[in-house]
Order: C-alpha cells, then sequence, then structure tokens
C-alpha cells in the first residue's frame, strides 16, 4: 500500500471513530502527564493511540521501503551490469565487472574471464545482447563488418577470435583491404596479415609487390618469384630483383639463390641472367653456387673451369665432378646428372 493512501485512510478511520464515541459520550477526561493535568475529550483519548500507532506504521513503512528501494537499486543495477558483462563476453573481449548483490556476484563473476560461443538462435534477449548476437549472425555468413559504425574499432583488441574472423571476410570481399593489412601491419594479428601476404603474393605482379618488399619474407618472396612462366613474366625487372634480393639476402639460402636463378631464366635472356648473377656471387657468398650452376646449364664449361680454378679445390665438389665428365662427355646436361633441389646443402 502507498503511504499518502495508507495516510488518508487512516486519517478517515480515527475520524469515524472519534465521531462514533463522541456521539455516545461528548464529556471530557482528566488526565495528569508528568505532574501536568491534560483534559481532552474522551473521543479524542481514543483517537490519540490510533494517531500514535498510525505514525509508528508510517516510520516502519517508510523505513523498509527506503531499504527495499536502495536494495532494488542495487538489483537493477547488478542487471545492468550482467547485461553488459553478457556482451562483451559474446564479443570474446570479457571484461572485469563489480556486482554489489553477493549471490549474484558468486555466479556472474565467471562472465569476466569468459567467452560465451552460440550454438543457436534465440529470441527475447535485450537490446544490447540482440546487437552482439547480429555481429556474430553476420560474421558466420561471410560478411564483412564495420567496427567502427557500432563503436567497437577500438574496444575489441586485434587477436580477438571475432575481429580475426571479420578481417578474413573482410579480405576475401575485398581486395583493396589486402593493401591496407599490409601497410598497417602492426593493426593486425599475425593471422590476418599471413593471410593477407599469401593472397597478395597469388595475384599481384612485382610492381605492386616492390612498394611492400619490408614485408616479404622469403616463403612468400618464393611464392611470389615462381608465379613466373615463360608466358607471364610479372613484370618482373633487374631493380626491382635488386631490391628483393638486397631486402632477403641476410636469410636466403644457397637453395633460395639458387631456385631464383632457376626461375629467373624464363624471364631473362642468358646474357642478363648471367651478368645479374656474377653481380650477385660477388657481393653474396651463398649465390656462388647459383652463378656455377648457371654456367654450366649454358654450357659455358671453359667459364665454369676458370671459375672452380678460383676457389679452393674442395669447394663445389659436386660441380668439380661434372665439370670433369664434361670434358669426357660433352653431351650430357647439367639437369640430366643434378637435381637443382640437391645441389645445396643447407643444412
Amino acid at each position: 500500500m502507498r503511504i499518502g493512501l495508507y495516510i488518508l485512510a487512516s486519517i478517515i478511520l480515527m475520524a469515524i471513530i472519534g465521531m462514533f464515541v463522541f456521539t455516545f459520550n461528548p464529556n471530557d477526561y482528566k488526565h495528569i502527564l508528568f505532574s501536568m493535568p491534560i483534559t481532552m475529550p474522551i473521543a479524542v483519548w481514543i483517537v490519540v493511540p490510533m494517531f500514535l500507532l498510525m505514525l509508528a506504521s508510517v516510520v516502519h513503512m517508510m523505513f523498509y521501503g527506503t531499504k527495499n528501494f536502495f536494495k532494488f537499486k542495487r538489483w537493477e543495477k547488478d542487471s545492468s551490469t550482467l547485461t553488459d558483462a553478457l556482451y562483451w563476453s559474446i564479443l570474446n573481449e570479457p571484461r572485469e565487472h563489480k556486482f554489489n548483490l553477493k549471490r549474484l556476484k558468486e555466479s556472474a563473476s565467471l562472465l569476466q574471464v569468459a567467452n560465451i560461443r552460440l550454438n543457436g538462435t534465440i529470441d527475447g534477449v535485450s537490446e544490447k545482447i540482440q546487437s552482439a548476437l547480429n555481429i556474430i549472425s553476420e560474421l558466420d555468413k561471410g560478411n564483412c563488418v564495420d567496427f567502427r559504425d557500432k563503436k567497437l574499432a577500438h574496444e575489441l583488441s586485434p587477436n580477438n577470435p571475432l575481429v580475426i574472423q571479420n578481417h578474413f571476410n573482410c579480405l576475401s570481399k575485398d581486395e583493396s583491404f589486402i593493401e591496407i593489412v599490409l601497410q598497417n601491419r602492426d593493426s593486425y594479428s599475425k593471422e590476418v596479415f599471413e593471410k593477407a601476404l599469401n593472397i597478395f603474393v597469388n595475384t599481384t605482379t612485382f610492381p605492386k609487390a616492390k612498394k611492400y618488399v619490408d614485408v616479404f619474407d622469403v616463403d612468400n618472396f618464393m611464392k611470389l618469384i615462381s608465379r613466373i612462366t615463360y608466358d607471364e613474366d610479372l613484370e618482373l625487372t633487374q631493380p626491382i630483383l635488386d631490391e628483393f634480393i638486397s631486402s632477403l639476402s641476410s636469410k636466403f639460402k644457397c637453395s633460395d639463390f639458387l631456385l631464383v636463378a632457376d626461375i629467373i631464366k624464363k624471364q631473362f635472356s642468358p646474357d642478363e641472367t648471367l651478368k645479374l648473377f656474377k653481380t650477385y656471387e660477388k657481393t653474396y657468398n651463398k649465390a656462388q653456387t647459383a652463378y656455377l650452376y648457371l654456367l654450366f646449364d649454358y654450357e659455358m664449361i671453359e667459364k665454369a673451369g676458370e671459375y672452380l680454378h678460383e676457389h679452393d679445390a674442395h669447394d663445389f665438389m659436386r660441380f668439380r665432378a661434372l665439370f670433369d665428365l664434361k670434358k669426357e662427355h660433352k653431351r650430357y646436361k647439367i639437369t640430366d646428372l643434378m637435381n637443382i633441389r640437391h645441389i645445396c646443402n643447407d643444412a
């Protein structure tokens, strides 16, 4: 019952009872209280205890009403906090939350370290939770979600599984996003960057790849250059190749130089290829085997002999054996006697 209504009903009841008593006995009654004589009608003496009881009841109701009000406010706040905790756990970004009610805190605190994975759809949830469910639904459909529009761009970490999935979706949907990732490597997870680079090396040309030479590793460079065929040169030029080799030379192995030499034969003329690797073998020791390979492959046996003579007798043993064999049987080619994958000893 509302306090105002209770007070009104109490006053009406006191008035009725007072009038009823006054009708039967309108006389006064005298009572000495603390040595003071108090004279009032009998009806008033009947109503006074009722009035005092009403005041006590009002104080009682106000006390517990106020107590229940603050308890409800704590529950209301905890309910909002629980919704917030569920929202961030659904988005795989659990956060620390403070709960006021002990019984709720004992169980809901688990959400501070938990991610929620959904196995179906659900209706009747709050608007905030529904927005999180909608994001997951869009990601599962393969769509690219703009987290900036949802004010989540700075809230979700780059390594968040949903962020990674969204970036994967964007890489598949938007070609321009690939270069955005390459240009801002530190803003994306390792998985997203690697996928972006993998897509890039399988679709780009060397002039475009040159802009991102600093983000290339040996494996991805090899994937790119391996796409060169006699019919598709990917617009590779010697200056571009020099830039990639210079950037990756510290990580290149003998076999890497050898593979590059074998591939660019499809792009450059023999003179251009030999001139290029003559420069490389002087700059990078691990390119010497590749240069020798080219000399034998182009049947420049005398130059190969001169090169072998310039080095220690224990160097290039396989090529020395091949050189001796070629002097006796000129019809053999290096590819008949050597597998390019086994020429180098990178171990």
